[in-house]
Order: structure tokens, then C-alpha cells, then sequence
């Protein structure tokens, strides 16, 4: 039998704030919808889902979700929720089924992942089989390993948590990447050293003011980080490429603020690995979302009908 992808998917990219949503088909994303995530209860985030899959069930072949933390996608379980605590330890998979009936295909896998899993078959990496996703955001660094050709999840499901790395043991003790990384973190360094609120200080536009008296150097005290990381993941793994994303890495000035950073390594040269911008950044999540759906659940029904 001859593999085709699922019609039509609804894909949700659940986030800290909002959780947005759209209609994936053979690939073509419709325009996204979204809702506030309710964060306090798992089980209203649940019901939101649900109340927008009945809307469309009709016309749809199955739902994909794109969710932080760490997923056993076996098990269709959120083991910890990430910056969604109240997902931790919740079944998601059969909270959705317990609203919508068996009939109906689910899968859930983490947003790292759907982010790579988008660059593989709809980005910059289509062309590889060895490569990492490197995102940063407001909440800390994120990260993807896809390494001989599949999504490298771990044991217990935890692989790619390049955020977790410690990069300043000395000064700081055992505090992570997210704290140093995280584009809040950039803000918060902004208002300790010129004042203000970090909560107003949006951390791209900071990009755009580079040439400003004290901007260079407080921006390049944080990338600094940033390029401490990637270095670490380039000589564990090795891979073909190294993928930014998150909204700040698509600022015109930071990938060459990256890559300045890291040929100031003395090992770098020895390495020197191709670091580009991921292509799918805003939609990653609902993009990836399809494909991993595709992948584990049309392509698997296909193989047991063969």
C-alpha cells in the first residue's frame, strides 16, 4: 500500500500563555486560532482543547499537540509539565479521549521536538540527518536533538534539555542555561544596569539599539551564554547543523552576534559548524505537530494494514 499523508490534522501548540491552534492539511497550515491557556487546572486546559476539537471533528482526521515539558509519547502522558506545572504527571492522551471518545486519533510530543520534527520535513534541514534545535525564549533555552535521522527523546523521555546545561559552576553554582539565556533574563540585565522595569523592556528591541552606549557590551555578555551552550552541544553530538529559533533568533544582528561569540572559543576552529536560523519560528509548534502525527500514527496504521 502506497504511504499518503493524513488529510487533515488539528494541531495545538500549547504555550505558557496562549495556546493556538489550526487546521493542518497535507501540509498547509490554515490561519491559526488561539485561547488563553488556562494554567491553574489541567483539567480546564483539557476542556478548552476538547470544546475546540468537537467544533471541527467532522471534518478532521485526528488531533496533534505540541506541549512543553517532558513527554512520554508512548504513554500519550506529560510527565513534567515545564512552564505548565499543572500538566505534570496528567495522562494526557486519555483526558482526551475521556472528552472525545476512542475513535478519534490523538498524539502529543514535546514543542522542542515538534520544532525539529518541522525543520526535517518543512525547514532548513530537510536535507539532514544529524542535527539540533537550539531555541531561545522568555522562559529559557529549549532544545531538539534529531540525530540518525529520528527525534532522540532519552530514556525517560528528557533528551535535548540543553537549558538544564551548567555553564558557570564557579561564580554562580549549579544554575542553568535558562537562567542566564532566556530573553527575560536579557531584560531583567537591562533594567538592574540602566533602570526601569525588566517587565517593559522588550529583549529584541534591544537588538535594534546595538549601537547605543552600554547596549554591545550587555547584549554581548548575554550571548556570550548562548554560544557557551551551542559550543557545548556541537562537540557532544557533532551533528551537520545547529538551528536557531525562537522569535529574538530571527532578529537581522543575532546570528552574527552568535557566531562572533563562538569564533572567540580557541577550540571553535576545530569544530566549526554551520549555525543557521531555524525557517519555521511563529508556526513551528502547529507545523510540527502534523508531522509528528503523520509519522507515529498515519505511517504506523499504514505498516500494520501492510
Amino acid at each position: 500500500m502506497a504511504r499518503k499523508e493524513s488529510s487533515r490534522v488539528l494541531t495545538f501548540d500549547i504555550g505558557r500563555r496562549f495556546t493556538r491552534h489550526a487546521v493542518v492539511t497535507n501540509g498547509i497550515q490554515d490561519v491559526p486560532s488561539s485561547f488563553a491557556t488556562p494554567t491553574e487546572h489541567s483539567e480546564d486546559l483539557f476542556n478548552a482543547i476538547a470544546n475546540v476539537v468537537r467544533q471541527q471533528r467532522d471534518t478532521i482526521d485526528g488531533v496533534s499537540l505540541s506541549m512543553p515539558g517532558f513527554i512520554d509519547v508512548k504513554r500519550q502522558r506529560c510527565i513534567l509539565g515545564g512552564a505548565i506545572s499543572s500538566l505534570n504527571r496528567q495522562d494526557v492522551g486519555a483526558e482526551l479521549r475521556s472528552r472525545l471518545g476512542d475513535d478519534l486519533p490523538i498524539w502529543i510530543e514535546n514543542d522542542a521536538n515538534c520544532a525539529a520534527i518541522a525543520e526535517k520535513h518543512a525547514g532548513n534541514a530537510r536535507k539532514l540527518n544529524d542535527f539540533v534545535v537550539f531555541t531561545v525564549t522568555d522562559a529559557g533555552v529549549g532544545g531538539a536533538l534529531f540525530l540518525d535521522g529520528h527525534v532522540r527523546r532519552g530514556r525517560d523521555w528528557r533528551a535535548g534539555e540543553l537549558g538544564m546545561m551548567v555553564t558557570n559552576y564557579q561564580l554562580d553554582g549549579a544554575r542553568s542555561l535558562h537562567e542566564y539565556s532566556s530573553t527575560d533574563a536579557l531584560s531583567r540585565r537591562y533594567a538592574e544596569r540602566f533602570g526601569g522595569q525588566a517587565e517593559s523592556i522588550v529583549p529584541s528591541s534591544l537588538m535594534r539599539r546595538i549601537a547605543e552606549p552600554g547596549i554591545r557590551e550587555l547584549v554581548d555578555e548575554w550571548i556570550r551564554y548562548i554560544a557557551i551552550g551551542i559550543y557545548n552541544i556541537v562537540v557532544s553530538f557533532d551533528p551537520e547543523c545547529v538551528l536557531l529559533g525562537g522569535s529574538i533568533c530571527q532578529e537581522t544582528i543575532f546570528l552574527p552576534l552568535v557566531r562572533e561569540s563562538l569564533e572567540s572559543i580557541p577550540s571553535w576552529k576545530d569544530f566549526n559548524t554551520p549555525i543557521k536560523r531555524c525557517r519555521n519560528v511563529s508556526y513551528a509548534g502547529l507545523i510540527g505537530a502534523y508531522y509528528a502525527f503523520v509519522e507515529e500514527v498515519v505511517h504506523a496504521q499504514l505498516t500494520t494494514a501492510d
